[in-house]
């Protein structure tokens, strides 16, 4: 039930990845003009969906993919560790879990940005979190 529930938060977290990733994922992601600021204020409440919004196939294809962001978190930690006084080795292995997690949505056929918006909502509603964690 632990290792759920740690598994579950770190995917939440890596959540936030996506929504970072899914915007660098233009061609032109060295001209962002280094304005990730923005999108890094979790203080400010987002826009966010209703839970109502979802389908029940929807949930259980995002607690799907939080058990692969699990396992992908688990593959590629000791990497990055590893790397840590390394910074371009340490960004190539983030970019290539980033890449792990985002084929792991697509797989579970969920869209990024429906991903994203199920994860954003869970750090929000506790009570969805509850709905989602018990789907795993």
């Amino acid at each position: 039930m632990m290792n759920k529930t740690m598994t579950t938060l770190s995917a939440l977290l890596l959540s936030a990845t996506f929504a970072v990733q899914a915007d660098a994922q233009q061609p032109a992601t060295p001209n962002s003009q280094g304005t990730p600021s923005p999108q890094q204020t979790p203080m400010q409440s987002p826009e966010l969906p209703k839970a109502s919004e979802f389908s029940e196939k929807d949930l259980e294809a995002f607690a799907d993919a939080q058990q692969q962001m699990g396992e992908i978190q688990q593959k590629y930690s000791d990497k990055l560790m590893a790397n840590r006084d390394k910074p371009e080795e340490a960004i190539k292995v983030q970019r290539n879990a980033q890449q792990e997690m985002v084929q792991a949505v697509k797989e579970s056929g969920l869209e990024l940005k429906t991903y994203n918006q199920i994860a954003q909502l869970a750090q929000y509603d506790a009570e969805f979190r509850a709905r989602i964690q018990e789907m795993m």
